[in-house]
């Protein structure tokens, strides 16, 4: 780390792009963080016989070493990947689920609960929430450019699929509530406050019985078509190079949140990203369902995107979440603080974390740099307020390698530090303090509480960097959880539901609804089996 006075300018280095695992979890508003599996290992000689037949199309393989004849392929166990294997065994339908960890799981194993209205709990328990209430609550947020039919049939079956669930052995604590400042007490937590003890374990629990056919540790590589419809897969894994034939395929692989590269193409900066989530959800049926011609839904889908100082350790985010330093709620989520840009111009309200925490990204995605100013005062009064907090922080600022950290004795010692101009810097500065002393926010609207003047020194000043968690939605589907081709057309034979088909939101992970992205996971995994069933029977 660097302290300074004036005059002082040391020039910045450029971190790394950093790809740790963290230990996650976290609100039901983050449900789907992706797990920590390891990636599949592969058969290098089977690797060899690949090609792609053209630049954007699948990969052939001339050999293969396995090959398998099934109705239906599930390609990932996660979350959705088990809703739909559970919905399908109960179907008869014949079908085999691949997953490329070797372990059941992926985004769901830290989930905390899921998204219900007017189920057997609810109703004993005297609450009640219609359909409209969250519709018009959420098609309002999001500037109505969301999907209202979909969220019309997740409402509908909401109580089913946690009754459903309860079916298959699925445990729940038994309170529901609006988790921590939701619109609507639609929250149902699991056992123990944790999917990974009641949901994945019995829903695992449940496929064994079953009898399902689970190939781990197996990736799915490339789709096989047949006059435009999907008849099959290639995956690599244990087996080396595996071709399933089969008249149905469902992608349940977690979306992109582990690829930086997919990452970066949605247009954030991914210097100083920490991907909270795995890198096994690395876009892998994004890419597959492109190559066969699916529409491309990136641009239109949101993401779990939090703000972080890279000098603070990242945080195990299911036990630590609400550490006052570097957790959801610490000093780089807002609030009585500064943002500035690369310029050293204020943007917006920092306080949109509290109406949605995933907005807290948004105002700077087009900034070069966004950095949080604050004082010795600031930092006491709302963040340093345990012994470990403190300690924590006095290491980041002492140690700092990353050089995203400053502390000096004067406003314009941070901007020289950070090569920052050092006269904007202080002049907006004193305007946000001059507007905190009147208790009104002039320029932006943020609350008086949460203006305070920053006049009290030692100050600071962190470059922010992105902790990403996961992205919702990049393959286009329809209410069927069908994928759909550039012409709004169904791909026989492809379906894609979880992290992959997420269609319910647009541009903005809107989380006022409490447990809504989970409950489309156990949602599209139903129905993505119930009408292959169907698919298959036409």
């Amino acid at each position: 780390m660097i302290e300074t006075t004036e005059g002082k300018r040391p020039g910045l280095s450029r971190r790394a792009f950093l790809t740790g695992v963290a230990g996650t979890g976290a609100i039901a508003a983050l449900s789907g963080l992706a797990g920590c599996a390891p990636s599949a290992p592969q058969d290098k000689d089977a690797k060899s016989d690949a090609k792609t037949e053209t630049a954007s199309g699948p990969k052939t393989y001339d050999n293969v070493d396995k090959t398998y004849d099934t109705d239906l392929l599930i390609v990932g166990g996660g979350g959705s990947g088990l809703a739909c294997a559970v919905q399908a065994a109960l179907n008869k339908t014949s079908f085999i689920l691949i997953e490329k960890a070797a372990e059941l799981g992926g985004n769901a194993s830290f989930v905390e609960g899921m998204f219900a209205i007017e189920s057997k709990m609810a109703v004993e328990q005297g609450i009640h929430v219609t359909p409209s209430e969250i519709i018009e609550a959420e098609l309002v947020r999001g500037q109505h450019r969301q999907n209202g039919a979909l969220w019309m049939d997740l409402c509908r079956k909401s109580a089913e699929n946690i009754e459903w669930c309860l079916e298959q052995g699925v445990m729940y604590r038994g309170d529901i509530d609006n988790y921590n400042g939701g619109l609507y007490p639609t929250f149902h937590w699991f056992k123990d406050g944790k999917c990974k003890i009641g949901y994945v374990d019995p829903m695992i629990k449940r496929v064994e019985e079953l009898g399902v056919e689970v190939h781990l540790n197996t990736a799915a590589t490339a789709l096989i078509t047949k006059d435009g419809a999907v008849v099959g897969a290639y995956a690599e894994g244990d087996e080396g190079v595996v071709q399933y034939n089969c008249k149905a395929v469902v992608f349940a692989t977690g979306g992109f949140g582990g690829n930086p590269d997919l990452i970066e193409q949605q247009g954030w900066d991914v210097e100083n990203l920490f991907v909270v989530g795995s890198s096994n959800a690395a876009g892998d049926a994004y890419r597959m369902a492109l190559e066969v011609g699916a529409k491309d839904f990136m641009t239109d889908s949101a993401q779990s995107i939090l703000y972080n100082i890279p000098a603070l350790p990242p945080i195990d985010f299911h036990k630590d979440a609400l550490n006052p330093v570097n957790g959801y709620f610490g000093i780089a989520a807002g609030g009585p603080v500064l943002w500035v840009n690369e310029n050293c111009d204020r943007y917006t309200r920092e306080n949109l974390t509290d109406d949605n925490l995933v907005l807290q990204c948004i105002p700077g995605k087009d900034n070069l740099a966004n950095y949080v100013v604050f004082d010795q005062g600031i930092f006491d009064t709302f963040f340093g307020t345990t012994d470990d907090g403190r300690a924590m922080f006095e290491d980041a600022v002492a140690d700092d390698k990353t050089e995203t950290l400053f502390r000096a004795d004067s406003v314009k010692g941070l901007a020289d530090a950070a090569g920052l101009d050092a006269d904007a810097l202080a002049k907006t500065v004193e305007r946000y303090n001059e507007l905190a002393k009147k208790g009104i926010d002039e320029d932006f609207g943020k609350p008086a509480e949460k203006m305070v003047a920053i006049e009290n020194g030692p100050f600071y000043l962190a470059k922010l960097g992105y902790s990403f968690f996961f992205e919702v939605g990049g393959v286009t589907t329809d209410k069927d959880r069908r994928v759909l081709d550039e012409s709004l057309q169904p791909i026989p034979g492809l379906y894609a539901i979880g992290n992959d088909g997420n269609m319910l939101y647009r541009h903005v992970y809107t989380i006022n609804m409490p447990g809504t992205a989970f409950g489309n996971q156990v949602n599209s995994g139903r129905e993505a089996a119930n009408n292959v069933a169907a698919f298959l029977k036409a």
